[in-house]
Parts: C-alpha cells; structure tokens; sequence
C-alpha cells in the first residue's frame, strides 16, 4: 500500500447520512466513516481509496491508515483553501513534465513504473497534486523557517558518506529557467531572459521571476548534480559546451526552452561533501518537514472537528 508522505495515524469511525436519489426512488442509506469539520468521508469513499492504494491485492490492508490518509488530505486541503492556495491540472502536468525530462523519463518508462505500482494515471496526479500543494501550503506557514546548515551537512555526510563514492563519473551542477513553449512569444521571451543573464542579472532572482519550472524556480532554478546520461540529449550537449560560470541557450526541448547555467563541475573520482551537497540538503530537509507537517498536523486536529464511528 502506498502512503501519502504527511500520513500519521488518527483513529476509526462511522457515522450514518441519507442520501437522496430521484423522487420516484426510495432513498438510499449512505454509510459515513468519519466527518472532518464540514466534510464528510463515505464508506464507498473509503473502499475506493484502499482500492486505489492498494499495490497487492493479497495484501491485507489496514483501512484504519487509509482512512487516516484521507482526514489529513482533507485537512490540507481546509487549511490549504482556507489560504487562498490551490494547484490546478495544468500546473501538475507541467510540473511533472519537467521532472520527466530533468531525470530523461519517456512516458513509456513512465507507464511502465504505474503499472508495477498498480497505480492508474489518475490516482499518480492526484498524489503529485497533493504533494505540490502541501509544498506550496508549507511554505507559507514555515516562511521559510526551515533551514538546514552546513554543519548539518557536513556531519550527515561524515556519517552516511565517508570517503565512498569514487565510482561516480564526472558530475556537473547545473540550473535552468524554463519558458514554456505554450506561453506567447515564447522563443522571443526566452532570449530577453538570456540576454539579462549574460549582462550580469542574478541567474537565480531570473529564475525565480521568470522561469516556468516551478519545482526548481523557487530554488534559483538549481536542478542539482548531472553525470551523462542523465540529461536530455539538447541540454546535455548544451552544458558539456559551456565552461563553469557559463550560460547557454535558448536550448529547446519539447518543454520549451531552457537557459541553462553551468554552476560546477566535480571530476570523477573526487569525494567530497560538495559531490553530496544538493542530495543531503534536500534529504535533511525533507526529515525536517515530516516533523514539521507531524507536528503541525497534530496542532490543527486539536483545533478541528473530527468525528469517528466506525
């Protein structure tokens, strides 16, 4: 069974509700496992979520945690709305489609990992959506309180890392600013954005301001660490052309177009923390927010109405 990344555990109910079907018909007796604040979880609501969580269905499936998933999306998305913060479709597409390209994913590769995961399309957006938008809904609570040190990368490294890792090839840090290739102008645009960056503009504050990679944008458009191979053939030319510091572009992909800058380059066979550095950072802080989210969480069940009958 796959768990939502913010799961933590509540407890089971029911509850009884009558639903109202077509006048000539007798009304129909909907069963209610739980109300959180204004909203009510269904007993058919709660079977199609095990049903779409469930990877084995051999597998003997613990509807308490299932149920627990789906109070606190249901409060994510209260706090979320409560906000004025939302995520449409098209923005998770765009999003993973990014994410596609950045890791060189065709949709076959794609297609082929939902179906070992015994995950519909549907239910694999609907996953990222909530995770943007708990992203999205963090950020504004944190504001930005989260931070993780050098010291504390240094020591995740001491302890995980050591001296390992001489088998990785030449490494290249890179970031990008994506111009969807659907936006107005979009070529036209994307040189203007280039034209800013070799005069001299921060790359990052580019980023952020204009770019449409909104996993990366927020981040000054740091994609992280590259070995060949990993990239899409456009780009991958485009960085091994371009010295550290450089910048290259407009690059275009079936995204858009990328400008994209090289940040370092780490020979193969060099260990040090630096090698590391994007993958413990976003290790770490992703620890940090699961105790944050557990706690949070915790914070507003406290304050919300939450009603179980099973």
């Amino acid at each position: 069974m796959k768990k939502p990344w913010w799961l933590t555990v509540l407890a089971l109910f029911t509850v009884f509700t009558l639903v109202s079907v077509h006048t000539t018909q007798a009304a129909v007796v909907e069963k209610v496992v739980a109300v959180v604040n204004n909203r009510i979880i269904t007993l058919s609501e709660l079977n199609q979520e095990i049903k779409d969580v469930t990877i084995n269905p051999e597998a003997e499936i613990n509807s308490s945690e299932v149920l627990d998933a789906m109070i606190d999306r249901i409060l994510l998305d209260q706090q979320a709305a409560a906000r004025k913060i939302s995520v449409s479709d098209e923005e998770v597409k765009a999003i993973v489609k990014s994410q596609q390209e950045a890791m060189n994913l065709d949709e076959e590769a794609i297609a082929e990992e939902l179906k070992k995961q015994n995950m519909s399309e549907e239910l694999f957006y609907r996953q990222w959506k909530y995770q943007i938008l708990s992203r999205r809904l963090l950020d504004h609570v944190t504001q930005g309180s989260i931070a993780v040190t050098d010291e504390e990368i240094e020591e995740y490294h001491k302890k995980h890392y050591g001296e390992e890792g001489s088998g990785y090839g030449k490494q290249t840090k890179i970031a990008h600013i994506l111009i969807d290739q659907e936006a107005e102008n979009a070529l036209a645009k994307a040189e203007e954005v280039l034209e800013l960056a070799k005069s001299g503009e921060s790359f990052g504050e580019l980023a952020r301001k204009y770019s449409m990679d909104e996993s990366s944008a927020q981040n000054g458009g740091v994609l992280g660490y590259f070995v060949k191979g990993d990239l899409v053939a456009e780009i991958e030319n485009a960085v091994e052309q371009t010295e550290v510091n450089g910048i290259a572009g407009p690059v275009k992909s079936s995204r858009g177009y990328h400008i994209v800058k090289v940040l370092e380059r780490i020979e193969a066979g060099e260990a040090s923390v630096s090698r590391y550095k994007d993958r413990i950072k976003h290790q770490i802080y992703m620890e940090k927010v699961e105790r944050f989210i557990s706690s949070w969480l915790e914070d507003i069940k406290k304050k919300s109405y939450i009603e179980i009958k099973i």
